[in-house]
């Protein structure tokens, strides 16, 4: 994002309308939920814990940041933007709210990441790029999942690990994943549970539907039986 057109864009972007309606309905949301909000931060200067997962890197920037408890779980949420290059150099510019929920028994759990089929596959190609050890866990589950499932979503994970994870997500879990979180990404990493959204036109009703979404799929890793999966 450090080029003169990537400045450019960023300056339109951030005062555009659509954008400061976007910045009133999180607030509005945070302020709701019971967080403390932050405003924008700078991973470079600013104290605070910053949102990994895939979409990090060293040129995005993070606004509407906010920290809080809820539902007994530690939640963070930021509005993530960056510019994204091609191989080819080409600009595709991105912007994820993304919800970042701490989970209490996640440390031996797999990485784990849900990619929304038909939804957008550029907002997420630094994923495939940044992990292409990882593979597509559907094509070895032996669960008859549903037909909803399987044209919403693909779970990636590392070949030897697909088995374990199914154990976790079984028919009728990936079936309600399918009902009540796509078209958002979901990525299970470091012991935290992020719940990506790259809808331009975010609601209350969005919002709360993702985050109690992404606290029943928290609840159900974290009272998983940890014979279950390995080191």
């Amino acid at each position: 994002m450090s080029s003169f057109g990537g400045i450019i864009k960023t300056i339109i972007r951030r005062n555009s309308v659509a954008t400061r309606t976007r910045g009133r309905a999180i607030r509005t949301f945070a302020n709701k939920l019971g967080l403390v909000y932050f405003g924008a931060v700078d991973q470079r200067t600013d104290d605070h814990e910053v949102i990994r997962g895939l979409t990090v890197s060293t040129t995005h920037r993070d606004d509407h940041y906010a920290v809080g408890s809820f539902n007994d779980y530690d939640v963070s949420l930021v509005d993530r933007y960056d510019i994204l290059i091609d191989p080819q150099g080409k600009e595709t510019d991105h912007n994820w709210l993304i919800f970042q929920i701490n989970l209490e028994n996640g440390e031996s759990f797999p990485h784990t990441f849900f990619n929304p089929i038909g939804h957008s596959i550029d907002a997420y190609s630094k994923f495939f790029t940044s992990f292409s050890h990882m593979s597509m866990a559907n094509l070895i589950f032996e669960g008859d999942h549903s037909n909803e499932f399987s044209t919403r979503y693909q779970i990636f994970a590392t070949a030897g690990r697909a088995l374990e994870i199914e154990k976790i997500f079984n028919t009728e879990v990936t079936k309600t994943i399918a009902a009540r979180l796509w078209p958002h990404a979901i990525e299970i990493l470091d012991n935290k549970l992020f719940i990506y959204t790259i809808e331009p036109k975010l609601t209350e009703t969005l919002l709360e539907t993702a985050i109690s979404s992404g606290l029943w799929l928290a609840q159900l890793i974290d009272a998983r039986d940890d014979s279950t999966t390995q080191d």
